[in-house]
């Protein structure tokens, strides 16, 4: 997409749906640059007037008369380019900050619906940095193009016209201005690379900042705090070297047009000097014209450092229509069906899955997950256990074969069905930054009070709930601040409990919990558990020694299937793994 087309799609979809606001923004802006312009017959009138004192007899009587009409008009310019002036910084104000609030709402979507996949691919620290600096970007640059490009170029051309009226001669030496065109053109070029490359170090600094305060643990355990300080330093050194020579080149701007505004203001004195000694000028017209050219300078000046602003805020938009335009890959075909879940039966036929990166994960893999049943997932690590649980609720798709609940293809059926049909408790417990009845409440957002204490309480949940300040209502911190792991994991199972899925995915639910706390969520497991599909994730086989059916995956693979007391007999993979944890 070109700039030209990026303009094209700010104004279609975003700023000419405001239309109401923008025409009256134009309109306002319009008034102060006619009343600003209105300062350049001023001066004149003032000047001539001054003079014409001079040749009258009746100096006092002159003033008075003078004065009646001057401070008026100079009280009405004033008023009405301050009035103009304010309305319009609302209302573009306004116009801007609407508009970034629809960029935000529109990347949110599709940021939701991306694929699985590509959150693993892009560091979420870049992907905050378009939600947070870019959009701050464009919200700044959309206020100075829509504030100053109009009313600046408004201004210079109701100013000119003034001053060719006034005296066409002298005023044309204002042309002047325009040899700054070509160099300033030329800078903007490169300012654009520029400000890119900042845009994409702040994602860069954003997620590595993500990095280091998520990991304070590890950083104070291990006394990483000297090592962190110092490669956060390189990247704070490199934003500073980035952003000087993004402001090296926006610097050049200004004293190409004040060397140009000096000539022009002296072509103007010393041709106006000719003028009036000649007769062809009045002091007023050339006081005026000068007046004109002290009008124009900052709005050129402004103008010429606009294209600063409009370049960076290109680039921002770019980065936004990135994540805006980005299609997810895995869609509802267009004969997609509900999933209607009766028995509840998970079967993975013959699966092939390859990760972008080329590694092979699973590889003619078939298993089946019995209703009711509870269907256990071990092996060493890097066997395929955490794909198998990414493809049943078809956060990728298989390249090879089928996953299928109760006979029925998982990409025949709509996303939001399968998933309406399956709870996950995995080995982190994901919390909300909310209160605690509203985090249980997200596995289903229509159940009341009564059904989340419901859910809590066969969790195991609701007495360490009750001891909290606010119970229910109290408050958790980032990411569940203040709570253990087992009381978080349970909180995790509530959610489960509430959300009363056919199909239950565990994940390593208890591996990284104490023995006590894992006694605990083990039982709210259990009662999860019971009359439903469930497969688990286990690298601890004493938790799944009871599963109805184990599968041992390994490479890619099913190497080996049964009960507990089959494998063991057996003395190939799990009794090897068995032995070593015994």
């Amino acid at each position: 997409m070109t700039d030209r087309q990026r303009i094209a799609r700010l104004w279609r979809d975003y700023l000419w749906p405001q239309k109401g606001r923008l025409i009256l923004a134009f309109f306002f802006m319009a008034i102060f640059a006619a009343a600003t312009a209105g300062y350049v017959y001023l001066i004149s009138l003032i000047i001539d007037a001054a003079n014409a004192l001079d040749d009258s007899g009746d100096a006092f009587a002159q003033a008075r008369s003078y004065a009646l009409i001057i401070l008026p008009v100079i009280l009405g310019l004033t008023l009405t380019a301050a009035i103009g002036g304010y309305i319009q910084r609302i209302l573009t104000n306004s116009l801007a900050l609407n508009t970034v609030g629809q960029m935000q709402t529109e990347m949110l979507q599709a940021a939701q619906r991306r694929d699985y996949a590509d959150f693993a691919e892009e560091p979420t620290g870049n992907l905050i940095a378009k939600f947070t600096n870019d959009v701050s970007v464009v919200s700044a640059s959309l206020v100075r193009v829509l504030g100053n490009l109009v009313k600046d170029v408004l201004t210079v051309i109701f100013s000119v016209i003034a001053m060719l009226v006034l005296n066409w001669q002298l005023s044309l030496f204002m042309v002047v201005f325009f040899l700054a065109l070509w160099p300033i053109i030329e800078i903007s070029k490169r300012l654009r690379g520029n400000a890119k490359d900042v845009q994409e170090h702040i994602g860069q600094i954003t997620a590595e900042l993500k990095e280091s305060l998520g990991g304070t643990q590890l950083v104070k355990t291990y006394g990483l705090e000297t090592h962190e300080q110092t490669r956060l330093n390189r990247s704070f050194d490199e934003r500073i070297r980035l952003y000087l020579k993004l402001v090296t080149q926006q610097a050049r701007v200004d004293p190409i047009l004040e060397v140009v505004g000096g000539l022009a203001i002296a072509a103007v004195v010393i041709f106006g000097v000719w003028q009036y000694g000649t007769g062809a000028a009045t002091g007023g017209q050339i006081a005026a014209v000068l007046g004109g050219l002290m009008i124009l300078a900052p709005r050129l000046r402004a103008l010429g450092t606009l294209n600063n602003a409009v370049q960076e805020g290109l680039s921002s938009v770019a980065r936004i229509f990135e994540v805006i335009d980005t299609e997810p890959s895995l869609t509802d075909a267009a004969d997609a069906t509900e999933l209607k879940v009766t028995d509840g039966q998970v079967f993975l036929s013959d699966i092939r899955f390859t990760y972008p990166d080329g590694t092979i994960a699973l590889d003619g893999l078939t298993l089946t997950a019995d209703p009711g049943k509870t269907t256990a997932l071990v092996g060493p690590s890097g066997g395929g256990k955490s794909t198998i649980m990414h493809l049943i609720p078809r956060l990728y798709d298989v390249a090879s074969g089928s996953v299928r609940i109760d006979k029925q293809d998982v990409r025949d059926v709509t996303q939001a069905s399968l998933r309406r049909n399956i709870a996950v408790v995995s080995q982190e417990a994901t919390l909300f930054n909310d209160t605690i009845a509203a985090n249980i409440g997200l596995g289903d957002l229509n159940a009341d009070r009564e059904a989340i204490v419901h859910a809590a309480k066969a969790a195991d949940a609701h007495g360490f709930i009750m001891a909290l300040p606010e119970g229910y209502d109290t408050r958790l911190g980032e990411d569940g601040a203040g709570l253990s792991g087992g009381q978080k994991q349970r909180l995790s199972i509530a959610r489960a409990i509430l959300r009363d899925a056919p199909i239950l995915l565990l994940d390593e639910a208890t591996s990284a919990l104490d023995t006590e706390s894992e006694a605990k969520v083990q039982a709210a497991l259990d009662r999860l558990s019971e009359g439903r599909t469930t497969l688990v994730i286990a690298h601890r086989l004493g938790t799944v020694r009871d599963a109805d059916c184990i599968y041992v995956i390994d490479g890619g693979r099913v190497v080996e299937s049964g009960t507990d007391a089959e494998l063991r007999t057996v003395g190939g993979v799990y009794a090897g793994l068995s032995g070593t944890q015994n």
